[in-house]
């Protein structure tokens, strides 16, 4: 063979071995962008799901009062669900005031992925990472609510912890906005005279996409059914409400089996929002109570405004108690107003 043929054809040899190998590296490459790209997308699901763990058990926390324990229960749950390093910021709802606290935990959760096929250009491993946000908010939604509207002005001047009467009386009657109204045995206890209460009609105003298990047609066995038993029927705010001012006979004993639970009680902020309906409710939030009891013969002072005479009367009370707690209702969901630190109805969920 001519030398220089030879030459020339073991130089092309030597070429093709060289694309062969830069050839082989990229299909590695691409493999390995293909199957270490995969285990990435399977890990990065897993480190959402870290986050989204974190960020909720964090806004428990904020929601249970236990904010010192906020950041240090987020990255737990992270931890627990894989994460290998987590990131936990307190931070405000958009809108809130300067003294407003945080109401929203944002988690960053991280791992690093090591790679197989990625090697053969140097890449042994990376960073894959998701976040979360997850607020203690205000529902504005809310299922198994007790069917007494009760005014929001009243519940906002409660101090949490403070006894409420809730007169349910129509033989006697009395404005504790005029009278002065007080607990006989000497209690701060909060009278909401009988005017300032109604007992709520809610048929026809659950909303439809949600299912009811609350009984059909209303009146006093649905009124009895959602103090008794938290029957789930879904109410969304605002909303107008028609309502009955007087008293409902059947209501003793299903309170009465309700002692030292926590339960959800609509707030109105106006009475007559229906056309041609004076006794309709206005409800524009939820507040939480804790039940003490039913009393046929509540003793009440009330002092006649013009005379300065004081009267003790007897009458039928719901003794219930603004708690201090909030409380998280059935079907609730996740609003944009942040909870405060006592007695509201809570969500907690994903808010990013």
């Amino acid at each position: 063979m001519n030398h220089r043929l030879w030459r020339q054809e073991h130089h092309s040899r030597g070429q093709v071995l060289v694309w062969v190998a830069v050839l082989m590296v990229v299909l590695l490459a691409i493999a390995g962008l293909a199957i270490d790209g995969g285990v990435g997308l399977s890990q990065r699901r897993q480190m959402q799901n870290a986050a989204d763990a974190g960020a909720l058990a964090g806004a428990r926390e904020l929601c249970l009062g236990n904010r010192a324990q906020a950041q240090a229960r987020a990255v737990a749950y992270a931890q627990d669900n894989g994460a290998q390093q987590v990131q936990v910021e307190l931070r405000k709802a958009p809108g809130a005031g300067e003294t407003d606290k945080e109401s929203i935990v944002w988690v960053q959760a991280q791992q690093q992925v090591e790679t197989s096929l990625l090697g053969v250009i140097g890449v042994h491993q990376y960073p894959v990472k998701a976040t979360a946000q997850a607020g203690c908010m205000r529902s504005p939604t809310a299922c198994g609510l007790w069917p007494i509207a009760f005014p929001k002005s009243v519940w906002d001047g409660i101090p949490c912890n403070t006894r409420v009467y809730i007169w349910d009386d129509e033989k006697v009657s009395y404005d504790c906005q005029v009278w002065q109204c007080t607990a006989a045995d000497g209690s701060n206890a909060v009278i909401a005279s009988s005017g300032e209460r109604g007992w709520l009609d809610f048929s026809g105003s659950f909303d439809p996409g949600y299912p009811s298990t609350c009984p059909s047609g209303g009146g006093a066995n649905m009124i009895k059914e959602l103090i008794e038993g938290d029957c789930a029927g879904r109410i969304s705010l605002p909303i107008c409400i028609p309502g009955e001012p007087g008293k409902i006979a059947s209501v003793e004993k299903p309170i009465q089996s309700r002692i030292l639970a926590k339960v959800a009680l609509p707030l109105f902020d106006y009475v007559g929002c229906a056309d041609g309906n004076h006794n309709s409710y206005h409800l524009s939030s939820f507040g939480c109570f804790e039940v003490i009891g039913y009393h046929k013969k509540a003793s009440i002072k009330v002092r006649e405004h013009e005379t300065d005479e004081w009267t003790t009367i007897e009458t039928t009370v719901i003794e219930v108690k603004k708690t201090c707690d909030n409380c998280q209702a059935k079907c609730a969901t996740v609003g944009d107003e942040p909870a405060s630190g006592g007695g509201d109805v809570i969500s907690i969920g994903l808010i990013e």
